[in-house]
């Protein structure tokens, strides 16, 4: 059985091709959803597109009849996954070589976990080879091993920040589904289905280098609406975490 699916949600169909020789890198039996949306609808694959990447039988690629956003379209590709463990890179992201097949032993260990993540380093230029001793950290733990149910969402409600990249982390697929999948809200897409499953269950952290994350302008984190509306949607999914946590509390007893 397959073990690990990856997910991508593409608008820049233009960079699938390195991101295909990145997890042609993973040491794991895995499969790649990729959903087309926005700008990448209607594209035309390249020669070397198909006669490279998308001959690849492990790729399964589908296309939006129409732009649907970011969460929706992680959806549709979380949809069609049937491995037990889901991981979404981003069509400008990449991994480390080996690093998801770590995260994998932990997980099948821990399997009280919802799951587990390792280091995420900022990738300024993608073109340059990946080189974990000289990256910049971006997102880590300041210790590998259990984190508490609970215990990030915490620290987040109280600082409005993630000590850790949600985005990264190696999903076990039935905690995933069980919250909804991605949030379809601004700032939501990671965060909401995280707060969610980890009011209610542990997670790993494991330190490692596993996922090169690229920042840059055009990304809709940086836009002001995406400031704008921030705390409204923080509000939300803490609400949804407390209401989870209630509501199972109260069937319990």
């Amino acid at each position: 059985m397959t073990a690990v699916a990856f997910l991508t949600g593409a608008t820049r169909p233009e960079l699938l091709r390195g991101l295909h020789a990145s997890l042609n890198a993973q040491d794991l039996d895995w499969t790649w959803c990729v959903q087309l949306d926005g700008d990448a609808i209607g594209w035309e694959p390249s020669d070397a597109d198909r006669d490279g990447w998308l001959r690849d039988p492990r790729v399964e690629l589908e296309c939006n009849p129409k732009p649907l956003g970011s969460g929706t379209t992680r959806n549709l590709a979380l949809m069609r996954s049937s491995a037990p463990y889901v991981l979404c890179v981003d069509d400008d992201d990449l991994l480390y070589p080996g690093g998801v097949a770590t995260l994998l032993e932990v997980a099948e260990k821990q399997r009280h976990c919802l799951g587990v993540w390792g280091r995420t380093d900022l990738m300024h230029d993608p073109g340059t080879p990946p080189d974990a001793a000289a990256a910049e950290v971006f997102k880590s733990w300041p210790e590998p091993g259990e984190i508490p149910a609970g215990t990030i969402g915490a620290q987040f409600q109280v600082t409005g920040r993630f000590a850790v990249h949600v985005g990264a982390l190696l999903w076990r697929r039935t905690h995933l589904v069980a919250v909804g999948g991605y949030g379809a809200l601004p700032r939501s897409i990671d965060t909401h289905p995280f707060i969610s499953a980890e009011a209610l269950f542990p997670c790993w952290y494991s330190d490692v280098p596993v996922y090169r994350y690229l920042i840059h302008p055009g990304q809709m984190t940086k836009t002001a609406y995406y400031q704008a509306i921030k705390a409204r949607v923080q509000g939300h999914t803490f609400e949804r975490a407390a209401l989870l946590r209630q509501l199972l509390q109260v069937r319990d007893e």
